[in-house]
This record gives C-alpha cells, structure tokens and sequence, in this order.
C-alpha cells in the first residue's frame, strides 16, 4: 500500500514523462504542438494548476501533513517529490521554449499568458521546493523577467537542475 507522498510523487512522475514523451521529436522530427499545448495548458492555466501548486503545498508545505513515523523512507520520498517538482518546471519551461519556436502570431497572447502564469506558478512553489539562496535567485530572475524587453529564452533562462 502506497503512502499519500508516494502517490503524490508518482504523481507527478506521471506528469514529467507526459512531458518528456510530448518535447521528444516525432517520427517527422516534429512535436505534437497540440498535445504540447494541452499539457501546457494542464500544468500552469489558471483554473487547473492547483493540483500540482496544491501536491506541493500539502506535502512539503510548513503546515505538510507528516506521518507519525518520520523514517529515512518519508524523506526519500520527500527529497524525490521536491526533485520531481523542479523537474516538472523545467519541463514547462522546455515546452514553453517550444511552443514559442512553432505558433503563429494569432497565439502570442495565448504564449503571453502562459508564460506568466508559469512565472506566478513558479513564485508560489519556489518556497516549498527551493533552498533560500535558490529561492532569492529565482525571485530575482523573475524581476528581471518582467522587462518586456527580454525574451522567454532570457526570462525563463534559470536551469533548476533537470539533466534530462
């Protein structure tokens, strides 16, 4: 029987090998922008992101509902959730980087959008999966980011550790 950290971590597993299968090239060489699109859509719009904003705050959150045996297993499965989380960001920001490469200009509000979406998603976790130096790092990559000058590639530039 699974604990509720560990389903929340296969959680979201799931959601990154979404991603991971979505951002791998076609047969054609091409990714399936829609379906990209719509894994965008699930991870950071407004009114479906607070599954994954509402995983994290319930179990790496200060107020997370911890087991009355705090084992090495509870924090293996900790550590695994907030690695799973980051991992879950720099793929929506991959497949942001993408989607930007192939829409068209009737979608630019839709990519405006998103991408601040993913920035106020990104504000809302950093506490619960970030070290503090991490954590001021990212606030202030996100300052900078609110130049609308500066491109996504240059907003969203911080690598939070995803190796592949």
């Amino acid at each position: 029987v699974m604990t509720p950290i560990e389903v929340a971590t296969e959680d979201m597993m799931r959601k990154n090998d979404e991603f991971d299968e979505v951002l791998r090239s076609g047969p054609d060489g091409k990714v399936d922008i829609k379906m990209l699109q719509m894994l965008i859509q699930g991870a950071i719009g407004t009114t479906v992101n607070q599954g994954p904003l509402e995983i994290i705050q319930t179990f790496l959150g200060e107020h997370a509902k911890k087991p009355d045996v705090q084992d090495d297993k509870y924090f293996r499965y900790r550590n695994r959730l907030k690695f799973q989380c980051k991992t879950f960001l720099s793929n929506i920001k991959a497949a942001l980087n993408e989607n930007r490469n192939v829409i068209g200009t009737f979608q630019e509000d839709y990519q405006r959008e998103m991408e601040e979406n993913l920035k106020k998603f990104k504000l809302a976790v950093s506490p619960f999966i970030f070290n503090r130096q991490t954590q001021l790092e990212v606030n202030r990559s996100f300052n900078k980011a609110l130049d609308p000058d500066n491109s996504l590639s240059r907003t969203m530039s911080y690598d939070y550790g995803h190796t592949g």
